[in-house]
């Protein structure tokens, strides 16, 4: 009885290890999945701090796949050693993680900020100037239908419209916004919506025929969207490490145990 036992808690170690294995290099993988992507990555990227959130995961990520390596390792050479270091190594990701979900909590604001100020002055800068930039962003304006950063008015004062400076506004009374701000893109009135419009306009005289919402805005609402899937992939992954955790010491004090006897 106590062989079986025995038996089937180094199993259950094995299979807890490659469980968090399999979830370190899909971390690893969708880390690099979003930040090579083609379509919003070259907008996304010039977010303070975006690829250092990227980093941390694929980090995060390899040393997760690793350490189910190891384990597995370890669980299957009935190595002390192995499975101790296993117990401390996942035990300070633990709490290396839960400190970065309260810290990313606490400081939602302040991302939500720099969204909003890098998203502005990448459209503004860059917009016409850097091709895959500019194909980017006319992929998010048409697939989040939205316009500009914070609002269509914010192509006024761009390079887009002949800006010498960010925040100078030519002295011309009116302003364009690119063809991908438009709701009907392949639409007859597409061309002259998004011309000659405005820089004062009367309460209520915001135009029908193109996007008036921000997309920095419509970003942060896609990431609010996904909510309970980020927590769910969260929560599993802080589930199987606290059973890992707790498997692995058990074992780990069996075979200490076992030695003892046999010695």
């Amino acid at each position: 009885m106590g062989v079986c036992c025995y038996t089937f808690l180094k199993y259950i170690v094995m299979i807890f290890n490659f469980l968090y294995m399999l979830l370190g290099g899909a971390l690893l993988g969708l880390s690099l999945w979003v930040y090579l992507g083609v379509s919003m990555a070259p907008v996304t990227k010039d977010i303070q701090g975006y690829n250092y959130v990227l980093f941390f995961l694929m980090g995060v990520g390899a040393v997760m796949f690793v350490m189910g390596f190891l384990g597995c390792c370890g669980a299957c050479q009935e190595s002390q050693c192995m499975l101790a270091t296993f117990f401390a190594l996942v035990f300070v990701l633990f709490v290396g993680q839960i400190a970065a979900g309260i810290w990313l909590n606490s400081n939602f604001d302040r991302f939500r900020d720099m969204v909003v100020t890098s998203v502005s002055k990448s459209i503004k800068r860059d917009y016409q100037r850097i091709d895959i930039k500019t194909q980017a962003f006319d992929v998010i304006q048409v697939k989040l239908k939205c316009c500009g950063a914070e609002g269509y008015r914010d192509w006024a004062d761009s390079h887009f419209n002949g800006a010498l400076e960010i925040g100078i506004t030519p002295n011309t009374g009116t302003f364009s916004v690119p063809i991908s701000c438009c709701k009907n893109v392949k639409g007859p009135a597409c061309e002259t919506a998004t011309k000659d419009l405005p820089l004062i306009v009367g309460q209520g005289d915001e135009p029908d025929d193109i996007y008036t919402e921000g997309c920095a805005n419509k970003l942060l609402e896609l990431v609010e969207e996904y909510n309970y899937e980020i927590l769910g992939v969260v929560g599993a992954i802080l589930l199987v490490e606290v059973l890992a955790m707790i498997f692995s010491m058990v074992l780990c004090c069996t075979v200490r145990r076992i030695d003892n006897v046999k010695a």
